[in-house]
Formats: structure tokens, C-alpha cells, sequence
């Protein structure tokens, strides 16, 4: 409930407006979002990598409702890759990009295609491409676009929500891709695990697979017991630390992102940018609500 009732306030473009104005939330912003835009996100994402962490990038575009808003999105995600390479982070960093925004509910778009353009325009520059995840409803015809583009040669990655029961399924079929494994929030559509505690054995159940596959898997979540068993079960199966990876959202549970870097461990930091930052942070609450519900509450006018 606490989470519809943010994501309702996040979508008012006043709220997050008076939210910037303030100071202390200001400070708080910039400490989970990497900005307004590339200009705001470079500096945040060279220091990361100076640091000795890779990356992950979510331009946060507008809603696509047209094919204009669809052709900016593309050029949006376009602008992201090529920034990313000429400032020497290719090697480093992904691009996430969503299939909504690439089209996929518009008349006329053509979302499969923008992928492709996009994935072979990455590979060219030597970054990182990443399916992100929206409704589940969708999930499928993505993850069919990205296998196509994968069995023909051409390299990008895909995410995986534990909760929606197909994952395991489909984990199997990605083992030796590049799979970024989530526990994921009931988007519509698919069958889903209902209770926490079943999502977590998913996750659990997807990470042994994937850990067991020759690709190299990234585990994203901030909960230290399933980072324990990551680990527990990466050492069973004789799995280097640097062949999988960790993954956190900027400016949360930085503690334990230094920690597992000290000890040899592959870290990316999630760094969002773009001016609908208030939304994205909402859609950590699925991930670790306690914390994000106070600090998305701390940025509430009062």
C-alpha cells in the first residue's frame, strides 16, 4: 500500500519538483540518483569506476505514448552508449534500456528492431547492453527479441525477475548469457510467487542455475542473506569471484558494495539518472522496503 501510494506521488511531476527544492532531500537525491542527465551522470559514474566498480546505466525517459516520444527514447539510449564509450567506461559498463520505451505498445514502432540497432551499436563501442524488465506481461516478447539477437551473434543481456514463476524456466535457457538476476516487484501479467519468503527461494533456485552455466551472472539485490548464499554456493561450484558479479543501487547498502570489492568480488552500481528520479526510487521498494519506504518518506514535503 506504501509503495502504490509513493509511486502515485511520483508521477506528479509538483511533488518531485518541491522535493528537489529542499535541501536535505536534495542531499539525499544525489546520493541515489545520478542526476538529471548525462551531464550530471558522467562525473558520478567515472568516479564509481575510478573506485573499481562497473556500472550499470538507467536513463529514466519519459512515458512513450507516441512515436515521437519512442523515436527520442531511442535517441536517449543511443546518446547514453556513446558517452559511455567516449569516456573511456565501455569496458565497465552497461546500458540498461526498457522494450515500453522502445515502442512496444506503439502503433507503428517497431521495438524489435530499435533493439537490434541499439545492441549492434553497443557491441560496436564495446558496451554493455541490458534488457531491463517492465510489466511481465511483456517479458516474454522481449526476451524472444533478445534471444533472436543473441543466437544471431549479436550480445545483450536480459533480467530476470524472481518472482515471476517462468524465470526458472527461463534461466535455464540463459545460463551461459548474461543474465542480471532480480528479485523483482508483480508487474501484471505471469504467474508470480506470492509471499516474500517464496521469491527468495526462487532467487535462490535461479542463482544455483545460472551459477552453474558458463555466463557470467549478476546477482542484484541488497538482502546479506541471499548475498551469503551466493557466495556459499559460487565456492561449491569452483566459481571464481570475478566470473559472476554483485549488483546494488547507487547510494544503498554501500557498506557491504566496498566490502565485497575489497574481497575480489565483481561490484556494479545501478545508477539512475533523469527527472523522473522519484519514480525509480519508488521501484526499489519492491527490493527493500523498509529502508527505501523511510527514505522515500524523508523526501515528502511536509
Amino acid at each position: 500500500m506504501i509503495r502504490e501510494a509513493l509511486a502515485s506521488l511520483a508521477r506528479q511531476e509538483s511533488v518531485s519538483g518541491m522535493i528537489s527544492r529542499t535541501p536535505l532531500a536534495r542531499d539525499l537525491v544525489e546520493r541515489v540518483v545520478g542526476g538529471d542527465d548525462l551531464h550530471d551522470v558522467m562525473p558520478v559514474a567515472s568516479d564509481l569506476a575510478d573506485r573499481g566498480f562497473h556500472l550499470a546505466l538507467e536513463h529514466m525517459v519519459p512515458s512513450v505514448e507516441g512515436r515521437a516520444q519512442v523515436s527520442a527514447a531511442i535517441d536517449d539510449y543511443a546518446a547514453v552508449v556513446d558517452a559511455v564509450a567516449d569516456a573511456g567506461l565501455a569496458s565497465v559498463s552497461e546500458v540498461i534500456v526498457f522494450a515500453e520505451a522502445l515502442g512496444q505498445h506503439v502503433p507503428g514502432s517497431d521495438p524489435r528492431g530499435a533493439l537490434a540497432e541499439l545492441a549492434r551499436s553497443a557491441s560496436a563501442r564495446g558496451v554493455g547492453l541490458q534488457l531491463g524488465t517492465g510489466e511481465l506481461a511483456d517479458l516474454p516478447e522481449a526476451l524472444a527479441w533478445a534471444r533472436d539477437l543473441v543466437d544471431s551473434g549479436t550480445a545483450v543481456g536480459v533480467t530476470l525477475p524472481a518472482i515471476w514463476r517462468a524465470t526458472e524456466r527461463e534461466v535455464v535457457a540463459w545460463a551461459d548469457g548474461r543474465v542480471r538476476l532480480v528479485k523483482g516487484a508483480h508487474g501484471g501479467g505471469g504467474e508470480v510467487h506470492r509471499q516474500p519468503l517464496e521469491t527468495d527461494k526462487a532467487f535462490v533456485r535461479c542463482a544455483r542455475t545460472l551459477l552453474r552455466g558458463a555466463g557470467h551472472p549478476s546477482f542484484a539485490t541488497h538482502d546479506p542473506r541471499l548475498i551469503a548464499i551466493v557466495q556459499d554456493r559460487a565456492a561449491a561450484y569452483g566459481r571464481a569471484p570475478q566470473t559472476f558479479e554483485f549488483a546494488f543501487y547507487l547510494g544503498r547498502q554501500t557498506g557491504e558494495q566496498d566490502r565485497l570489492l575489497a574481497a575480489g568480488h565483481s561490484v556494479r552500481v545501478y545508477v539512475p539518472f533523469g527527472h523522473r528520479w522519484l519514480e525509480r526510487l519508488v521501484g526499489g521498494l519492491a527490493e527493500q522496503p523498509t529502508g527505501i519506504a523511510s527514505a522515500v518518506r524523508s523526501l515528502l514535503p511536509v
